[in-house]
């Protein structure tokens, strides 16, 4: 009975771990590059890889909805953000009953785009991007990826 008693468990275990990695397992990864557009004008591109079933938020959501995807500048010495975050993707718009109003976002992927004016000969932007996702039971905690732009 013991032998049985310790295969249970042990099964149990194994399960319980497996979950917890799951869990621990992120459904969205980004990938950040920048790029020159001009002389004077600076991109950072966040392209996001989204998990099958999970979606990422788009860009100025409701109050009291979803997080809402967006930039938080750390510190900029010879740059400055020009205009917001911008959302570039198959946006989804949909009346969501947890939030009780319409929501938007993106399924599989979706790509931020964060345009900075560069006013001196050399810059550097430190940051992060802010993101929610969920699926149709749960969301992860609102995360973030960093940034830095140097030229």
């Amino acid at each position: 009975m013991n032998v049985l008693r310790s295969i249970l468990i042990s099964a149990l275990l194994i399960v319980a771990g497996a979950e917890m990695t799951a869990q621990n397992s992120s459904p969205v990864s980004f990938q950040v590059t920048q790029e020159k557009v001009s002389d004077d004008m600076v991109q950072v591109i966040f392209k996001a890889d989204i998990a099958p079933g999970w979606h990422v938020y788009s860009v100025e959501m409701p109050e009291d909805g979803p997080v809402s995807a967006s930039v938080t500048v750390d510190s900029a010495e010879g740059a400055e953000p020009e205009g917001g975050l911008v959302a570039e993707g198959n946006e989804i718009s949909i009346f969501d009953g947890m939030f009780g109003m319409d929501v938007r976002y993106f399924e599989n992927s979706v790509t931020f785009i964060q345009k900075f004016r560069v006013n001196s000969p050399s810059c550097h932007v430190k940051g992060y991007l802010e993101y929610a996702a969920c699926n149709d039971s749960m969301c992860i905690p609102p995360s973030t990826v960093e940034f830095t732009v140097e030229l």
